[in-house]
């Protein structure tokens, strides 16, 4: 569209990029989804014998996400795996993914001290060709230091990755880590595999690390970020009434009768 220019005085300059800037803000301002233990947008992949997850109050939350968190937990055993995912991001390209961190929790118990669940970003590094399904690992102790009992904030994208496989065909080489090197940026991934697109995200204790007690929370990528919180559902059709439908998330409902029909077919199930 073409445009006449024209003077305006400085103020009404200063006042049009206050406003450009401001809605710049607010559309590049992160959206936070509530995840609960009924969401069935997040859910285990590959959570083995001796591993569990749970939604818990135990720990608290990192300031401005709630009172939950998402506890992952390993027993003595080595073959023991816990893991919460999500596919909600498949689709992405690995090139527009900018943005991601999460908070991690050591719980006070007896455990070795880089305990702390790892940011999984699972790709397909080739893209549309054939072959390419791997994990990037990013775990933060290879990272910085845990700190237990304190919820740490860790910045994803800066940090440094493991692959869990090696990708030697198509448009992509990767070298599998293992748990440690060679490791890998975003950024230098994103250079060496141009047509790699996001799978899913999730968080994850491995195999070989018995014995851990973590939370999780606030697991963003790019403008989402996942808060997980401890469900709260009604147990009876009373629980419903004088309002109390509005105080359940697990799920949500938008009038009383939407809460009681939700307990009926549940009891008759």
């Amino acid at each position: 569209m073409k445009m006449t220019t024209m003077r305006r005085p400085f103020g009404a300059l200063a006042l049009i990029s206050f406003v450009v800037l401001a809605f710049a803000g607010i559309a590049a301002a992160a959206t936070t989804v509530i995840v609960t233990q009924n969401s069935s947008s997040w859910s285990t992949l590959d959570t083995r014998a001796g591993g569990a997850f749970e939604f818990t109050n135990d720990y608290g939350a990192p300031a401005g996400l709630g009172t939950g968190s998402l506890e992952l937990t390993t027993n003595l055993t080595t073959a023991a795996k816990a893991d919460y995912f999500t596919d909600d991001v498949a689709g992405t390209a690995l090139a527009a993914v900018n943005d991601l961190s999460y908070y991690t929790f050591q719980a006070a118990t007896p455990q070795v001290p880089i305990a702390a669940a790892s940011y999984q970003l699972v790709i397909d590094a080739n893209g549309a060709g054939t072959g390419g399904f791997t994990t990037l690992v990013f775990e933060p102790y290879q990272n910085g230091v845990v700190v237990p009992a304190t919820w740490q904030n860790w910045d994803v994208d800066a940090g440094s990755f493991w692959s869990s496989r090696t990708v030697t065909d198509g448009t992509c080489l990767l070298v599998a880590g293992s748990g440690g090197p060679p490791f890998y940026t975003l950024a230098a991934l994103k250079t060496l595999c141009p047509n790699a697109v996001v799978l899913g995200i999730g968080v994850n204790i491995g195999t070989f690390n018995p014995g851990y007690t973590v939370a999780t929370d606030g697991v963003q990528f790019n403008e989402t970020i996942y808060n997980f919180e401890v469900g709260r559902t009604p147990a009876t059709k009373d629980d419903c009434k004088d309002g109390g439908f509005a105080s359940f998330n697990d799920p949500s409902f938008s009038n009383q009768g939407e809460c009681v029909s939700f307990v009926a077919k549940r009891d008759k199930a």
